[in-house]
């Protein structure tokens, strides 16, 4: 048998079982429509999430009211603690550009408005 014996062949069995091959062309589209679905999805979403963390940009440090220590990354034996001074805060002050102002923590609140 020769290629053409073999393409003869072929084309006889998928005109002879012409929903058998309409069904398998329709599963074969839906696989690679949905691996390319996906694809764009996963994509997507990881863009968004890089746009979302890229737009704080590298020097962003965020410093808490009331905390009296902070924690450093940590390392084997867990995290570094360090205490806030002064002198921490005078050497970021020429690195500041901008800056809010928070205030946050709980009390009893009286009078009307509740």
């Amino acid at each position: 048998m020769d290629a053409r014996d073999f393409l003869s062949m072929a084309w006889a069995t998928i005109l002879g079982h012409r929903l058998r091959s309409l069904l398998t062309m329709v599963g074969i589209a839906i696989g690679i429509a949905s691996v390319i679905l996906l694809t764009s999805i996963g994509e997507g979403t990881r863009q968004f999430v890089l746009g979302e963390f890229t737009q704080f940009g590298t020097n962003v440090m965020g410093i808490n009211p009331g905390k009296a220590i902070t924690t450093g990354s940590p390392g084997a034996l867990g995290g570094t603690y360090r205490k806030l001074t002064v002198e921490d805060a005078e050497a970021l002050r020429p690195h500041r550009r901008c800056y809010k102002r928070r205030a946050r923590g709980h009390g009893h609140r009286t009078g009307p408005g509740r």
